[in-house]
Parts: structure tokens; sequence; C-alpha cells
């Protein structure tokens, strides 16, 4: 199934949630299903970077022309260049010197984070900080980062949520 980039648009900026699964009637009836929908307000009790919180970065990945953050199991995705502070460094990607500090936040633990629809999505990792910019344009296209949360078994997977700023 394709998601269309405009309805992310629409949004005006707030995330929008999509969820995958199977609905089984008693009887074993049933089929796939999508539900999307808003995230109303930056204080929702369902607000994605809450599910991060506590949890340790396993792998940074460089993919083509964007970032994954993954933390064994939900992954959140920088589609425009993240930038940050690691042990009182600045760095902006992709310049010089930015992957090995990227790949220094691997075994850091969230604990605490930041979210200005109109302007960034920042993680807090005690003293070091990662923030993708969510304005137009610094993110060059509709979608800014993506966030995919976990299926029953912890693995990443639509079934767990996708949220797309």
């Amino acid at each position: 199934m394709r998601l269309e980039r405009g309805c992310v648009a629409a949004t005006g900026g707030w995330p929008f949630r999509f969820r995958v699964g199977r609905d089984r009637t008693p009887d074993g009836v049933g089929g796939d299903f999508w539900q999307h929908g808003l995230v109303n307000t930056p204080n929702d009790p369902d607000e994605p970077l809450q599910l991060l919180m506590g949890l340790e970065v396993s792998a940074v990945s460089f993919v083509r022309d964007y970032v994954e953050l993954h933390f064994d199991g939900p992954v959140l995705r920088a589609l425009s260049d993240p930038v940050g502070v690691y042990g009182g460094r600045e760095w902006r990607f992709p310049a010089p010197g930015s992957l090995e500090l990227m790949r220094c936040y691997i075994g850091k633990t969230v604990d605490g984070c930041e979210l200005d629809p109109d302007r960034i999505l920042a993680l807090d990792f005690g003293e070091h900080r990662f923030v993708i910019p969510l304005d137009s344009d610094s993110s060059g296209s509709p979608e800014a980062a993506h966030m995919v949360g976990v299926d029953e078994s912890g693995r990443a997977s639509g079934l767990g949520g996708m949220w797309i700023w």
C-alpha cells in the first residue's frame, strides 16, 4: 500500500500516525486494515517520542541521503540533515567529522526530548543532543522525519505505529 505524501502536508506540521494490523472476528474472518489520524497535541499521552524515553541507541545507520537511529525496536529516521552536540562538539550532517560523532550515540540512553512541530524534533542523552530540523527549508520535502514503532514481538513494524513529521 502506498502512503500519499500530501496527507502529511495537510496536517499543518503535526505528526501523522499510521497503524497497520489484522481485523479478525471470532470465526476467523477478516483482513488487513490501515488506520491513520492526527496526533492532536504535543502533550498527547501517545506522543511517539515518549516511546523512546529510557531506550538505548543500538545503531546509527547512514542510508544514501538520510540517517536512522535504531533503539532495539523503534527506528527514528531523519530525512532532513540532522545536527547536534556530542561531548561539547557541534556537528552537522553530512559535514566532515559528523559521521564519527554520530556513531558515538550508540549505547547512549534517551533521557529527554523536545518537539516543536514547526521547528525541531530533538533527543537528549545527558549532555549530548541529536536534532532533526522539521522546518520546510531544512527538509526540502513535506516529510522531515519518520518514526516506526514496534509490534508485539518488539520488532520495528508498522503494526506498532508510524509517525511522520
